[in-house]
């Protein structure tokens, strides 16, 4: 595990849905895909942070380490970004 959680974003076509890529093995098997946050509450230890800890996102998809959020159109991606970071750092560390 890298001593450093390192996380870019990368905008889609959608302006509600947005790519994170971060420097952590998020999922080691196939695609985890949360469609709602009740099947992240059941979801892996990583889904069920990142529904519980972050405010706004409404679907999540974790693709080795890869996130692609779709988020609540009321909260800022500033704010939703910092919050997963944060949220993966204390994961991770």
């Amino acid at each position: 595990m890298s001593e450093y959680v390192t996380i870019e974003s990368q905008p889609t076509a959608d302006p509600d849905v947005l790519e994170i890529i971060t420097n952590q093995a998020l999922a080691l098997g196939a695609d985890e895909v949360y469609a709602s946050f009740a099947e992240g509450d059941e979801g892996t230890p990583i889904a069920q942070m990142l529904f519980n800890g972050v405010r706004g996102i409404r679907r999540l998809v974790i693709s080795g380490s890869n996130l692609t959020i779709t988020r609540d159109p009321d909260v800022p991606w500033e704010e939703l970004i910092d919050d997963v970071r944060d949220a993966l750092r204390d994961f991770f560390l």
